[in-house]
């Protein structure tokens, strides 16, 4: 795994702004990798591609996905922020060469860095929480939740997605049903140990 042409390659398609984003969720993502015992270069790789598709058009996200993930067929799933992971994923994919990627992890991190899913690994709720808690982020609770990350991987999954649907039924806004079943899968988890 070449991270330097990760790096490179994935620059082509963010702008400077975003950019410097994948860096921090990068630096978050080692730091977290440290602490959780995974792979630093599958971490560092994963972070740095999470938004490689951010900036495609929605019909090309739609074009990379189409038919590959119930989860998101239907209408309140058309939206690039929404989309993004899982077309980035199938990017990656279809382009061995720029970034000679084929690990399932990785892809799964990628795919799965904004609405979770019951099924995450430690290297996709990293990504997952990095992307939320990394230095440049400044939402209520965000303090919180880099603490507690510090210490318990899913407890601070948990504030995180506590804190998002909170917000989303604030503003009387759609939350995707993934979001409720990686919650789900994290509670029925912390109610066993």
């Amino acid at each position: 795994m070449n991270i330097n042409k990760i790096k490179e390659n994935v620059k082509k398609y963010l702008d400077e702004k975003r950019y410097k984003h994948v860096e921090r969720v990068a630096e978050a993502a080692k730091n977290l990798a440290g602490i959780y015992r995974i792979s630093i270069n599958e971490t560092e790789a994963a972070a740095y591609l999470h938004d490689v598709a951010k900036f495609f058009e929605l019909s090309v996200m739609i074009d990379l996905v189409k038919g590959k993930y119930p989860e998101i067929e239907d209408e309140l799933s058309k939206s690039t922020a929404i989309l993004h992971g899982f077309a980035g994923a199938e990017f990656i994919k279809n382009n061995y060469e720029l970034f000679e990627i084929d690990n399932e992890e990785i892809l799964n991190a990628v795919k799965y860095h904004t609405i979770g899913s019951g099924k995450m690994g430690v290297l996709s709720k990293i990504i997952y929480l990095a992307d939320a808690i990394e230095d440049g982020r400044t939402w209520q609770g965000v303090e919180k939740a880099r603490e507690l990350a510090k210490y318990n991987l899913d407890e601070a999954i948990i504030f995180e997605i506590n804190t998002k649907i909170e917000y989303l039924l604030s503003k009387r806004s759609i939350i995707h049903p993934n979001i409720i079943l990686f919650w789900n899968s994290l509670i029925c988890k912390k109610n066993k140990s």
